[in-house]
C-alpha cells in the first residue's frame, strides 16, 4: 500500500491536467462578481439620477406654476418615474422657511433592489434626491 501511494504521489507535481480548470475555478467567482457588481452600480447610478431627474422636474414645474397643487407634483414626479414600482417611491412635500423666504421642499426617497441576491443583509439602497423650490406669488 505504502508503495501504492509513492508511485502515485510521486507523478502528482508534473501532472498538469486539471490545471486550467482549478485556475478558472479560483478566478470565475471573482470576475463575475466584478462584472455583475458593475452592472448593479451601473443601474444604481441611473436610477439615481432619474430620482434627481424627478425631483428637479418638479422644481422647475412650481417655480413655473406656483399654483400647482402638491398632488399635481407628485403626479409628474411618478409620471417621470414611469417603471419604477410606485410602491417604491415615496414623494414628501413640505413647506419650509429658510431665512425668511419660503420654499417647497421635494424629496424623493426610490428603495433599489439589486437584480443580483447579494445576500439577506445586502439586498438594496435607498436612493434620495431633495430639491427646494421658492414659494412665490407670479405677477
Amino acid at each position: 500500500m505504502n508503495e501504492n501511494l509513492k508511485r502515485i504521489f510521486s507523478n502528482f507535481p508534473s501532472d498538469r491536467k486539471g490545471t486550467p480548470a482549478l485556475e478558472f475555478a479560483l478566478i470565475a467567482p471573482l470576475f463575475f462578481a466584478v462584472v455583475f457588481g458593475t452592472f448593479e452600480l451601473g443601474r444604481g447610478m441611473y436610477d439615481k439620477n432619474r430620482v434627481a431627474a424627478a425631483a428637479a422636474l418638479a422644481s422647475r414645474s412650481l417655480a413655473m406654476n406656483p399654483s400647482a397643487t402638491d398632488s399635481e407634483l407628485e403626479t409628474k414626479i411618478l409620471d417621470k418615474l414611469d417603471d419604477f414600482d410606485p410602491n417604491d417611491v415615496t414623494i414628501t412635500l413640505t413647506n419650509e422657511t429658510i431665512a425668511s423666504h419660503d420654499f417647497k421642499k421635494i424629496e424623493i426617497s426610490y428603495d433599489f433592489e439589486y437584480l443580483i441576491n447579494f445576500g439577506s443583509h445586502f439586498s438594496g439602497v435607498t436612493i434620495t434626491a431633495t430639491r427646494y423650490a421658492p414659494m412665490y406669488e407670479r405677477t
